[in-house]
């Protein structure tokens, strides 16, 4: 090809590329700046998001410990309670204590009561239930935070004490609280203990919202937890908790990365263990990568629309340059219709109307030039014609005939007009037979019938390299082909003859029925076409003949209005001999 096939990419790529790199530069710099300082704030609202929520934790246990003592008082102060006790009557005690049990929050509660000698009284448990009595084996008088309530002991927050204890399966925080004698108000008579489950404790706090609690014991083990998997402290996140310094730690929790802020666990000023809060930090994670996932596409957008514009500038350049490389190469193929749109009055607008203009005058002289070849052969097959007075102007109503047909066959107009020159042409091989033969009055021996029978190969081999009746061969060298396969000169059956020759094939058997021959008169229109009728599936395409049935007045007017008008005649006649 030209050089400038060679010249056009290089000439974009210059263009597109000085943008293609600038791109490159700003969105990977971009890029890597604005994800650190996302990833920054993002884990900096993390953390300060377990900061608070462990504040709002620590507000919690203190309130919560605050409504258990109050309830343990209400309970140690009603009245009768201690007469109950020096007799040592359940039944006295629980109908003074269940009502006080049964408007208590929450729920899910356990006053143990004992006498002042530590022997169990009555249990009571509120649960989904209600408030029940329960017989109860578990004796907690030998807990010291017990010991100190039934001795009377006091320390600097008052004569109330605080213990963990595993119950079973559950760990449960109690607060124990001395019952006074009414009387003189100084004489231990028992004590009661009020408790709850910590795990309920630790699924109260997590409630609905993200965070959850876990509660540890002083050698970093899971007491309890709202968070299921919640892991062990490890020795490193101890000593720095035991340094009175809040830990902010990172850990994988079931597949999910988790973020804790472990703390002292102090009620009543003694140290209980370690409370952890914990917040799913998956969130954080589809954060930074959804931040990474609108960087990487606000980057992407931003190279192809950078790309584009890039590409739309070089191609404003180039356009019009490609298209006039690109019609040059079609005219040099043949393709004369071929034009540039010239929309600019600039040297290359002025080079593409030149352009034009020259590919108008090159294709209006091809034009000229096909039309007068085919009017040349158009003449020629005239001339043929006219060497028989019988058969005049045949070739022209064959054309006239086969239009008819592939018209009402809907056949698109370039191939309609194709057709029409196999029309016109399709006898023009008996140029090559002699006049003796096609003007013999008596039967042709078989040298004269294969002498007849060459002329479609004649025709075919004058005209196979004519480039405009490329499309019009197939009608000239098969129209004497049949449907059954007994025709020639190929003996093709059925669709294997081309479309355009089966339709010339009738409209050559028509015309010759109803013209005078040498040997006898032509046929009546009326038995020409039930003769083409009846040969439908033996010699002609059924498809053709269906359109002749359809369009016979359509071709009769059309062969009257070419001056043939036949005689009648009732005689049968081979459509062999009638060709």
């Amino acid at each position: 090809m030209p050089p400038q096939l060679i010249r056009k990419p290089t000439l974009r790529r210059r263009i597109v590329l000085p943008f293609v790199l600038l791109v490159l530069f700003v969105g990977v710099v971009g890029s890597a700046v604005i994800s650190a300082e996302f990833t920054t704030s993002t884990d900096d609202a993390f953390t300060d998001g377990l900061v608070g929520s462990a504040a709002r934790t620590n507000d919690r246990i203190a309130s919560l410990e605050n409504d258990r003592l109050q309830q343990l008082r209400a309970a140690t102060n009603t009245a009768g309670i201690d007469t109950t006790l020096r007799r040592a009557d359940a039944n006295g005690a629980a109908s003074l204590l269940l009502p006080i049990i049964g408007n208590a929050q929450p729920e899910h509660l356990t006053l143990r009561v004992l006498t002042a000698n530590g022997q169990p009284v009555l249990t009571v448990r509120r649960g989904a239930v209600g408030v029940s009595t329960v017989a109860d084996s578990v004796n907690l008088a030998g807990q010291p935070a017990v010991q100190h309530a039934l001795r009377g002991d006091h320390d600097a927050l008052g004569d109330k004490y605080l213990f963990t204890v595993n119950e079973g399966s559950r760990w449960m925080v109690y607060w124990v609280s001395p019952v006074h004698s009414q009387v003189n108000g100084t004489t231990v008579v028992g004590a009661m203990m009020l408790g709850q489950a910590l795990d309920e404790i630790a699924q109260s706090f997590h409630g609905s919202s993200n965070v959850q609690v876990a509660f540890y014991d002083a050698k970093g083990n899971v007491l309890t937890s709202s968070l299921t998997g919640a892991p062990r402290l490890s020795g490193s996140t101890l000593n720095q908790v035991r340094g009175k310094a809040p830990v902010v730690t990172r850990t994988p929790v079931t597949g999910h990365p988790y973020g804790f802020l472990i703390n002292d666990w102090t009620m009543r000023g003694r140290s209980l263990g370690y409370v952890a809060v914990a917040m799913d930090a998956q969130f954080v994670q589809d954060s930074l990568a959804m931040a990474r996932v609108i960087l990487v596409m606000l980057f992407a957008a931003t190279a192809l629309g950078t790309i584009i514009l890039g590409l739309v500038l070089a191609d404003r350049i180039t356009r019009p340059i490609d298209q006039l490389i690109a019609s040059m190469h079609g005219v040099s193929t043949g393709d004369y219709e071929r034009r540039v749109a010239v929309d600019s009055a600039d040297e290359i607008g002025f080079l593409g109307q030149a352009f034009n203009n020259m590919a108008s005058a090159l294709h209006t002289q091809r034009r000229e030039r096909e039309e007068g070849y085919f009017r040349n052969l158009e003449a020629l097959a005239r001339a043929i014609d006219a060497r028989d007075p019988y058969t005049f102007e045949h070739s022209a109503r064959v054309a006239a005939i086969s239009v008819i047909l592939a018209t009402a066959m809907d056949w698109p107009a370039d191939e309609v007009a194709s057709l029409r020159r196999a029309g016109l042409l399709h006898d023009v091989g008996k140029i090559g037979v002699a006049d003796r033969i096609l003007a013999k009055i008596s039967p042709l021996t078989d040298d004269e019938w294969a002498s007849i029978r060459q002329h479609p190969i004649i025709g075919y081999d004058m005209l196979k390299d004519v480039p405009f009746l490329q499309a019009s061969l197939a009608g000239i060298r098969h129209h004497h082909e049949r449907w059954d396969g007994e025709g020639y000169p190929d003996g093709l059956t059925a669709e294997e003859n081309p479309a355009p020759a089966r339709i010339v094939a009738v409209a050559d058997a028509f015309d010759a029925m109803t013209s005078d021959r040498p040997y006898r008169k032509g046929f009546s229109f009326g038995f020409a076409a039930k003769t083409i009728a009846s040969e439908s599936g033996r010699q002609f395409d059924p498809a053709v003949v269906a359109a002749f049935v359809k369009t016979e007045p359509l071709i009769l007017a059309k062969l009257e209005e070419m001056g043939k008008r036949p005689a009648p005649h009732a005689a049968d006649i081979r459509l062999d001999e009638a060709a």
